[in-house]
């Protein structure tokens, strides 16, 4: 076990600079895979057990810490933690919350800790709709038809968008807790200005924008490590296939695709905001424009980054070194590879919910990836190297389910 506060001397004399990586789930799990491939010694942290990369091979330790809703006591923990390393650790927060809770304290923090990814102010306003599209429209970036609560009244909005239409928050986790949803989703006027109302009562900011319905395959996203002078350090581009459950899940199949005009597009966007760090920008094909539009920007590791560490573009190992002072450039992402998370590409299978079958996954794929041969698809969990995840896959399906939560 990692050593927490009040507990402190167990990580110190370590030789190298360690990596501290919180919410060990799935994404946690791929970034500690990453790095301690390459030598790094890894710590995980994360607020509570049920983690499927808590009981990784590859983790140095683990500690369960406070989480991000109780930030100025996860500060505190990490403060007493600190003095405890010889050399200062590199932070890798894998949701949102993490990130934030960290930026906040970022001052206080630093001189025990390095941080991989940018500072608060930047990572607030790269996740802001508002912010995002704006610096979109600033670069030349298509994005979905937008109208800004700030130039205009929401009766003014109602007289201008098509329906049905989406209601985008600023901020993300604050209306997702209010509503236990994304965006808000509305068909007439009445129902843009009830939503937006409930929204106004809670003090959260909207962005009106049309509603894009993708074609099979039309998701795609632009991941990359950019380094504080904005340099793209390495840059992937891929598709995500199919989601659990279907609609508004999350991915459950990826593939590695190159795309260098979308590329161009998705590192500009983040270039405009000042953003550094570990990101994924999602962009939509719209069939009515015939173009892709940027939807989104993740400021943070995502649930299927080790797509592009088997595509060859090692993004949790780019922010590393450059971290430690040793930066270096990626290599040309492969064709190819592809991404799986087993645990909900069946139910989505046998759902017969599948939107790209001639996508599916094949039984050599299968076959190379249950023997641990080489080959091109990878498990967001399994490898035969690491086989405790996998197993608490199967004891949380057996025994019921856990409760850990993550919104990866």
């Amino acid at each position: 076990m990692l050593a927490l506060a009040g507990q402190q001397g167990v990580a110190a004399g370590l030789t190298g600079v360690p990596a501290l990586v919180m919410n060990m789930h799935i994404t946690g799990l791929a970034v500690t895979r990453s790095l301690a491939r390459s030598g790094v010694e890894v710590f995980g942290l994360d607020k509570e057990r049920g983690g499927l990369g808590q009981h990784s091979r590859h983790l140095a330790g683990l500690g369960l810490v406070p989480g991000p809703e109780d930030h100025e006591a996860l500060r505190d923990h990490l403060l007493a933690l600190g003095p405890s390393f010889g050399q200062r650790p590199v932070l890798f927060a894998c949701n949102d919350d993490w990130v934030l809770a960290l930026a906040r304290h970022r001052e206080a923090l630093e001189p025990f800790y390095r941080f991989p990814f940018a500072h608060h102010d930047v990572v607030q306003r790269t996740l802001s709709k508002t912010e995002l599209y704006r610096a979109c429209e600033a670069r030349g970036i298509a994005v979905p038809r937008s109208w800004y609560l700030d130039e205009h009244t929401p009766e003014q909005i109602a007289d201008l968008v098509t329906w049905p239409c989406v209601l985008k928050p600023d901020d993300s986790r604050g209306f997702y807790d209010a509503f236990a949803a994304k965006v808000f989703l509305c068909r007439d006027r009445a129902e843009l200005l009830a939503r937006h109302a409930e929204a106004e009562r809670r003090g959260l900011s909207l962005v009106a924008q049309e509603f894009v319905d993708p074609p099979p395959g039309g998701f795609w996203s632009v991941c990359s490590y950019l380094s504080p002078d904005g340099t793209a350090r390495g840059v992937f581009t891929g598709r995500k296939l199919e989601q659990w459950p279907p609609g508004f899940g999350t991915s459950c199949l990826a593939d590695a695709q190159w795309d260098p005009e979308l590329a161009k597009a998705g590192v500009a966007a983040l270039q405009e905001l000042g953003y550094s760090g570990i990101s994924e920008v999602e962009f939509v094909w719209s069939e009515q424009r015939q173009q892709h539009l940027l939807l989104d920007a993740n400021t943070r590791p995502w649930k299927w980054i080790g797509l592009p560490v088997a595509a060859g573009v090692d993004l949790p190992l780019l922010a590393y070194r450059d971290a430690v002072g040793d930066p270096f450039d990626a290599p040309q992402q492969s064709e190819g590879p592809r991404w799986v998370f087993l645990r909900d590409y069946l139910p989505l299978v046998r759902a017969r919910a599948a939107t790209v079958p001639e996508a599916a996954v094949s039984k050599q794929e299968w076959t190379d990836l249950l023997a641990g041969r080489p080959g091109q698809l990878v498990d967001g969990v399994h490898d035969p190297g690491d086989p405790e995840p996998s197993y608490d896959v199967l004891w949380a399906d057996l025994s019921g389910g856990s409760t850990y939560t993550c919104a990866c």
